[in-house]
């Protein structure tokens, strides 16, 4: 059987907790890669700047969906790309100004924030080790694909994203919201991408909001068990992967006829 599998990255292949590819999920990647009509994807809402956690195993993938769709590579070219308006960040610049928080800018090579708070500090424990550049005006010197707003304050966050009705936001697990616009999703990158692999299997993993809609419209869609959106994907016809911390995926999917 020819077969699409899109994988999400943070707390589905890789642990945020433990900050690692967990062994059996190791060795799930590998033996996937091994079957010739088999094609692997990641699909992440990190920046190309912050793949690195990926690096051991990222020529295991023959695309890598980024920035929550807004960026497609395979072969490290850049084969689709919908980058923001300056205008729109413009305003989100001066808005965060405004209130005293920081706000962050994606680009392909550089992240760029407008400022280090505790907000951004709290959001990014766990996510990467590395910090992004302080630049407020990033956006005028390269294109950017995605922007964040911190909050430590779930309830204000969420004021916060709801008041830019030009973006769609994605939350993260904790004090931060990505922003694109509603045009970019993960989805719709996954769709770019079976163009290229009519009459195959289309298999997507993964555990945050931005993987629902792709969960939704797999063949075969696989929610993990530690995903906080199980009551927003009720309507999805799933399966429930063992949570990422159990180290479980290998075994589920040959349980489960996948491999």
């Amino acid at each position: 059987m020819k077969r699409v599998y899109v994988f999400d990255v943070d707390n589905t292949l890789r642990s945020t907790k433990q900050q690692k590819v967990l062994p059996q999920t190791v060795k799930l990647i590998e033996t996937l890669r091994k079957q010739k009509d088999y094609i692997l994807v990641l699909a992440t809402g990190r920046g190309p700047s912050k793949m690195d956690v990926m690096d051991e195993f990222s020529h295991l993938f023959d695309y890598k969906i980024m920035v929550n769709g807004a960026v497609i590579v395979k072969n490290d070219e850049i084969i689709y790309e919908d980058p923001i308006d300056p205008e729109d960040i413009k305003m989100v610049v001066e808005d965060t100004k405004k209130r005293g928080i920081s706000m962050g800018m994606v680009g392909f090579h550089h992240e760029a924030v407008s400022l280090i708070d505790e907000h951004i500090e709290y959001a990014l424990k766990g996510y990467t080790t590395v910090r992004p550049t302080i630049d407020p005006i990033f956006y005028l010197k390269e294109h950017v694909y995605q922007l964040w707003v911190f909050h430590k304050d779930s309830n204000e966050l969420e004021k916060i994203a709801k008041s830019y009705p030009q973006f769609q936001h994605f939350f993260w697990h904790y004090g931060g919201v990505d922003l694109v616009y509603p045009r970019v999703s993960k989805d719709n990158a996954v769709k770019v991408v079976m163009k290229n692999f009519p009459g195959y299997e289309l298999i997507c993993v993964g555990d945050g909001q931005n993987d629902l809609e792709m969960i939704r419209h797999a063949d075969i869609g696989i929610l993990m068990g530690n995903s906080r959106w199980q009551e927003d994907s009720k309507d999805i016809e799933k399966l429930i992967a063992p949570h990422v911390e159990e180290d479980k995926l290998f075994d589920f999917f040959k349980e489960n006829n996948l491999l």
